[in-house]
């Protein structure tokens, strides 16, 4: 996972609130607090996105629009990097970018 430096927090949310208004996604609140900002938005077929940081990571998250519960097969694939399945807490982010690390110790 990228370490996002505190200097770049605000630079990462404003990419990912352009990019959801330019997918015609509804902005529904953003929270300027400087521990923990986050962006809130939802999609046209009515799922929830949001953007959070806290405890110095970034977290994605999606709620579904109310739908049936259906049985959903198990992954083809292996991920793409670790899946943390079972791991708690999280680890910390611990890649560093020269963009997007700057400032951060």
């Amino acid at each position: 996972m990228t370490i996002v430096s505190d200097e770049r927090r605000g630079s990462f949310l404003g990419l990912v609130e352009r990019d959801w208004r330019k997918h015609n996604f509804k902005i529904k609140g953003v929270n300027n607090d400087q521990d923990s900002p986050a962006i809130y938005a939802q999609s046209q077929g009515g799922f929830g996105v949001s953007l959070i940081f806290g405890g110095g990571q970034a977290f994605f998250e999606v709620d579904s629009p109310c739908v049936e519960e259906s049985a959903v097969a198990e992954s083809t694939t292996a991920p793409n990097g670790p899946s943390y399945e079972g791991v708690y807490p999280l680890p910390r982010p611990n890649v560093h970018s020269d963009f997007w690390s700057t400032g951060a110790s």
